[in-house]
């Protein structure tokens, strides 16, 4: 893939090959691309789109990511795909209205026969942790909950949208060992945080019957719950009278679908803290 890459930075008709290509992932690691990437940057110069690269790291990791927070395994090669996407949202480049597809299905046929032949399963020992080069330092959301205050324990999202909850936990889940509550409208949020107060309080605002205005008047009226910090989450733009109810009462306001900046676990990194 990296050749690819630096040949469409360089603005390059055809790849130039990489004699040595300096990977594990094996499968990938042909050094020339071949016809594809001609074909490819034909279709991003007619219709838009860019390469992206990433390092042996940063597909392991989003192997680890992908499996911890929806259970999937996969080969690495198609890991690489789920990192550059990774990357690709974190600077921006993929919009949270976009739709994305990712190809998983790799090679039309299996390829690490031809490739490695009896050699195709290797055994790697793996160096000692105090001489292991340190990796990279990643950026956005999943960066930014490697580096929360793990003492803290209890998390509470009140979200109407189960999917939405579901996302917030799973990236939780997925970055420590958080105990997480869910409630799916104001009623029985504000009923569960007052038996067990949590650390933070993740909230919606746009919720049937009691919605999160009103559950943070009622919070703001309760002595135990009064000075438990929340951050809104919230998929509809504010008005300027709303944004003033807000002002003071909450300490940060973040549009949906913001879920991989690092602003956002910023914030909840100083509110945990």
């Amino acid at each position: 893939c990296a050749p690819m890459v630096r040949s469409f930075r360089a603005n390059l008709e055809e790849a130039e090959p990489v004699l040595n290509p300096q990977t594990l992932i094996t499968t990938i690691a042909t050094g020339h691309p071949g016809p594809a990437y001609s074909f490819l940057r034909r279709v991003i110069l007619e219709n838009g789109g860019t390469f992206e690269m990433v390092s042996d790291e940063e597909a392991f990791r989003a192997m680890h990511v992908m499996a911890k927070m929806d259970g999937i395994s996969m080969e690495p090669a198609a890991a690489v795909a789920f990192a550059a996407l990774f990357k690709m949202v974190s600077q921006g480049i993929v919009k949270p209205d976009d739709v994305v597809v990712v190809n998983c299905s790799g090679h039309t046929f299996p390829v690490e026969k031809f490739l490695l032949g009896d050699d195709r399963a290797r055994s790697v020992e793996v160096a000692a942790k105090a001489h292991a080069a340190p990796l990279p330092q990643e950026e956005g959301l999943l960066a930014s909950l490697e580096r929360l205050d793990r003492r803290v324990q209890r998390i509470a999202i009140i979200e109407d949208n189960p999917e939405a909850a579901r996302l917030l936990r799973r990236v939780l889940q997925a970055h420590g060992e958080y105990q997480i509550a869910e409630a799916y409208d104001g009623e029985v949020g504000l009923e569960m945080v007052r038996q067990a107060p949590p650390d933070l309080i993740l909230l919606d605002l746009m919720m049937p019957g009691l919605d999160g205005f009103g559950l943070l008047d009622a919070l703001k009226a309760d002595e135990r719950l009064k000075e438990v910090p929340v951050i809104v989450v919230t998929a509809r733009d504010l008005t300027t009278h709303e944004r003033q109810r807000l002002s003071g009462r909450v300490r940060a306001l973040w549009q949906k679908g913001s879920f991989l900046s690092t602003d956002l676990l910023e914030d909840i990194e100083a509110v945990l803290r």
